[in-house]
């Protein structure tokens, strides 16, 4: 019985070096698409004739995961994608290899450890999270490298924020303090009636553009302020919004069905922000209105003592006063209609160049000393001391 024991185990041990077996890798994942969640599989199949080759597999299946994102596909819309991690169970594997050998079946799914990635498109839709209900445009072409700077900064801070159910959103809490601490550079702002340096200038592109988001999902907005005056920056009229910490925010309340996720994408000289949750209504909007037009002011400079003498370059351009008007009309599944006025009252504005200091006088050549009344110069040995 014993020799018995010892032939099966030699032959166990023998039977998969010479048997060729299909080693399948079953992928599972899953995405959203319309609103829905779905789970897909997929495979792939590697022949194996040895432990050996089994053992190798090890470096081929193996990949990490990668957190939940939102895709735009031309056929399919908005898309949440993630990718699960993988990993080859080596041991389990060899002994599942060495069972299909034994037993003469063709193939053996390969044993893996999971790891689930951080999110996932299940917390996503367990979240209301199922597609895109509003997106905010805007465009900086045109700006300085530090305004491009502050622009990106404050839209990855806004990145990744969450709006709760029947929560209200504040801006400036979104993005937090704005100062060179978090990232923030000096460039120009807007401070009343005159334009400055200051830590931040150009944070209200991205104030801008959520607003613009909130405002085609068809969100209440319970705080927003439209700037002194207009900037090219925020065509069209009347879709802009300042901030100015703590004194003026931008807020807006999520009454959908589920939780909101806040994405920002600076793509080329364009900022992007995107608000993802369930979809539960409809906006059409029209405008702007244009009334009490007033002509442009008168230009003026702005000396900066770090720029070179004699530099001049236009950071702002003339706009005339006015007043803009924009409505909007939200269409709830349920059959509500809710209807809004956003009223910009514009003051007139003057182009605004940035200027390096006067350049230094020069100094113009003394004339001749006879001109002056002084003794003309003496040549030949002067005299001697006495």
């Amino acid at each position: 019985m014993r020799e018995i024991c010892k032939v099966l185990c030699l032959f166990l041990l023998l039977a998969p070096a010479l048997a060729e077996v299909n080693a399948v890798w079953v992928i599972r994942d899953f995405e959203i698409v319309a609103g829905e969640l779905h789970e897909y599989v997929g495979t792939k199949v590697y022949p194996v004739n040895s432990i050996e080759e089994v053992r190798a597999l090890a470096a081929v299946v193996q990949r990490e995961a990668r957190p939940a994102r939102w895709i735009y596909d031309e056929e399919r819309g908005w898309v949440a994608l993630q990718r699960r991690g993988y990993r080859m169970d080596v041991e389990a594997a060899v002994i599942a290899y060495r069972d299909a050998a034994f037993l003469g079946r063709t193939q053996f799914v390969i044993p893996v450890v999971i790891t689930e990635p951080e999110p996932s498109v299940s917390d996503w839709y367990a979240r209301g999270v199922r597609g895109l209900i509003g997106e905010g445009v805007s465009d900086f072409r045109g700006s300085s490298r530090s305004r491009v700077h502050n622009i990106r900064t404050g839209a990855a801070h806004l990145n990744g924020s969450w709006i709760p159910r029947g929560g209200t959103f504040s801006f400036n809490a979104a993005v937090g303090s704005i100062d060179e601490g978090r990232g923030y550079v000096e460039s120009l702002v807007i401070l009343g009636d005159t334009t400055e340096k200051g830590v931040g200038g150009g944070i209200c592109q991205v104030s801008t553009t959520t607003f613009r988001a909130a405002f085609f999902a068809g969100l209440p907005v319970t705080e927003r302020h439209p700037h002194s005056y207009q900037l090219h920056y925020y065509r069209p009229l009347g879709l802009d919004a300042t901030i100015y910490q703590p004194a003026r925010d931008l807020k807006f309340k999520n009454d959908t069905p589920g939780d909101i996720l806040v994405q920002t994408q600076v793509q080329g000289h364009r900022l992007f922000v995107r608000l993802f949750g369930t979809p539960d209504r409809s906006v059409e909007w029209s405008g702007p209105f244009i009334s009490k037009r007033k002509p442009a002011l008168k230009p003026r400079e702005i000396v900066d003592e770090t720029l070179a003498p004699g530099y001049r370059k236009q950071v702002d351009w003339a706009a005339a006063g006015l007043t803009a008007v924009i409505t909007r009309k939200v269409y709830y599944d349920n059959g509500r209609v809710y209807d809004d006025i956003f009223k910009s009252v514009y003051r007139p504005w003057g182009d605004v160049f940035l200027v390096g200091p006067p350049r230094p006088a020069e100094l113009e050549p003394l004339p001749p000393r006879a001109a002056r009344g002084e003794p003309a110069a003496q040549h030949g040995n002067p005299p001697a001391q006495p």
